[in-house]
């Protein structure tokens, strides 16, 4: 058959495109590329398909398409039709340019074309451009679904995970992992079950979620090195983090990104490089966890990786930043992120992004809007990432423990404890505020003793107020070995939170040795720097703090210190906390009444 397209003519028979009446050379396999894309024209067609129907009885990998892709797209350039092949991240490729209505009618409709009705041409296309809500709605209206090939069905799960609804795509993925298994695809089968495993393992599900890592594992058993073994490397280095075996983990991710290097696959190499650093910071190799997280943020703006994987991507280098207490860099990432979801309008992945929305809004002051997000975030996540709805409820806790409002902290807090999430130091500070300092710094050595990998990334912050609580609470030794390993570590407390919390440890130290003049050194920079990121109640705090250690030396500067504690507080309608700013301002008249005590 001969078909137009543009400007070119593309004769089958004479194994010829054209452009202008110009005989334009390929080589063979682009040649044939170019015919089987177009044959399939309606649909995306899977990497898998293009290298088993083109290159048959060979052994290559994804990089010879990847060229064969690139060499197509050259020629087509010549004639204004450089996208008439589109990629599809995580998908295939398809012909997406419309055959002239002559060309269309000489070669016939395609079996798909003929046989599918337009419902499901529908929900196929809504998939193909991206739009992933619509698509699964298209999908789930189906009257008969066995119609669906099982490349619909991959479609129907990818477009639910693509739309921040990932318990919809379980039901599809599962059927597409028995379709592709019945029709011997079996790199396809085990693409699917590796999707499944991952869903698996963030609705916590560690035993389902191995067995469908074992499934896939022996639909991979004999089969070439290729995308698939990176992804099944990748998911055990997650296995062995949700358990705790930092090393394991380090050693599958750089296992995985290897594998992904050598067969042309950026996916997965991003996340390789996301889940080392994770496990770096968790070791307290700060810096060099986070320049992998940043390496992997350049890559996902620069539009190397797929939309999904650039989502998990953002949200993992934001909560690391957030973890550490650098706000600003959380900003700065938060940023990017927003205006990479303007380009990429289709995608979704609310939860998350709302939990650290909240997070930086609670950072900010704005507690009212902080915790209806991340309320909403909660929600969100006790269905689509049960996982992280614990840390959720750490970001309530310590929303409310900001306000003063301590019995809902500590509801918040048992929550996230219920939930697999250790809620450390928040935790330790409410127990503090109730005067059970003994028992904040068990719970705090205890995280520090026996860290998840979670407490890994916060450990800095933990130290810095194991330092302060001790401090206050006459563990002198204690605190001076907390803000020893601090001193051992210095990217444990570089910047933001982390070094504000480290300075107001120096000072409570100082001030318990009775070196009153470093104390409020360390307690005036520790304002400083929380005012430079722009949290105003944890400066407020701290300014208490000053308050009762100028009291007895200096009334106007310890006025001044309350006075702006008070503002802060009353900006939020802090109750609690100005009603504990009254009782304070009555020392002024008693410097040596109890309410000076430390607290």
């Amino acid at each position: 058959m001969a078909v137009s397209f543009g400007s070119f003519e593309l004769d089958q028979r004479g194994r010829a495109l054209r452009l202008g009446g110009q005989e334009r050379p390929l080589q063979p396999l682009v040649f044939d590329l170019l015919v089987y894309l177009v044959e399939h024209r309606e649909r995306v067609v899977s990497k898998e398909e293009l290298l088993e129907k083109l290159w048959t009885g060979t052994v290559v990998t994804d990089g010879s398409l990847q060229r064969a892709v690139s060499l197509l797209r050259a020629v087509l350039r010549d004639g204004g039709m450089e996208h008439a092949v589109q990629t599809f991240p995580r998908r295939g490729y398809r012909f997406c340019e419309s055959l002239d209505d002559a060309a269309t009618a000489a070669a016939g409709p395609s079996v798909t074309t003929r046989t599918a009705p337009s419902s499901l041409l529908e929900a196929r296309a809504l998939s193909d451009s991206g739009h992933w809500e619509r698509a699964v709605e298209a999908f789930a209206a189906l009257a008969d679904p066995s119609i669906l090939s099982a490349e619909d069905w991959e479609s129907w799960g990818t477009a639910a995970l693509c739309a921040g609804t990932p318990e919809q795509s379980v039901m599809p993925l599962e059927r597409a992992v028995a379709a592709f298994e019945e029709l011997g695809q079996t790199e396809a089968a085990a693409r699917a079950a590796l999707l499944l495993t991952n869903m698996k393992l963030e609705t916590r599900e560690l035993a389902i979620a191995k067995g469908w890592h074992e499934r896939a594992l022996s639909y991979l058993r004999g089969k070439p090195e290729g995308k698939q073994h990176a992804v099944a490397e990748l998911l055990a280095g997650r296995f062995a983090l949700f358990e705790g075996q930092l090393d394991e983990c380090s050693a599958r991710a750089r296992s995985a990104k290897a594998i992904a290097e050598r067969v042309g696959d950026p996916d997965v190499t991003c996340l390789g490089l996301i889940y080392t650093g994770h496990v770096l910071i968790a070791q307290s190799e700060v810096r060099r966890g986070l320049s992998l997280h940043d390496e992997a943020g350049a890559a996902a703006l620069a539009g190397r990786v797929s939309p999904w994987v650039s989502g998990i991507v953002f949200c993992s280098v934001i909560w690391a930043y957030l973890h550490l207490g650098d706000y600003h860099r959380a900003g700065q990432w938060t940023d990017q992120f927003a205006r990479w979801c303007e380009r990429h309008a289709s995608y979704c992945y609310p939860a998350l992004c709302r939990l650290h929305r909240g997070e930086i809004l609670a950072v900010r002051g704005d507690l009212a809007s902080a915790e209806l997000e991340v309320s909403l975030a909660r929600k969100q996540l006790a269905v689509s990432g049960p996982f992280v709805e614990g840390d959720a409820c750490r970001v309530l806790g310590e929303i409310r423990l900001s306000r003063g409002d301590l019995d809902g902290a500590e509801r918040a807090f048992r929550d996230a404890h219920r939930l697999g999430w250790n809620p450390q130091p928040g935790l330790a500070l409410l127990l503090v505020a109730r005067g059970d300092a003994e028992s904040a710094i068990k719970q705090l050595e205890r995280a520090l003793a026996q860290p998840s990998w979670t407490d890994g990334q916060r450990r800095g912050s933990i130290l810095a107020v194991l330092g302060r609580v001790g401090a206050m609470n006459g563990k002198l030794e204690r605190a001076r070995a907390a803000l020893a390993e601090l001193a051992a570590h210095p990217d444990l407390s570089a910047s933001g939170a982390s070094a504000a919390e480290l300075a107001r440890a120096q000072g409570e130290l100082s001030w318990a040795e009775q070196n009153l003049v470093e104390a409020e050194l360390a307690l005036r920079r520790s304002v400083a720097l929380w005012l430079e990121l722009g949290a105003p109640l944890q400066a407020a705090d701290v300014r208490l703090r000053l308050f009762q250690l100028l009291l007895t030396s200096d009334h106007t500067a310890a006025e001044l210190e309350l006075s702006s504690a008070e503002a802060a507080f009353r900006q939020v309608r802090a109750e609690p906390l100005l009603e504990r700013c009254r009782a304070l301002r009555q020392t002024l008249s008693f410097p040596d009444s109890p309410a000076n005590s430390a607290v």
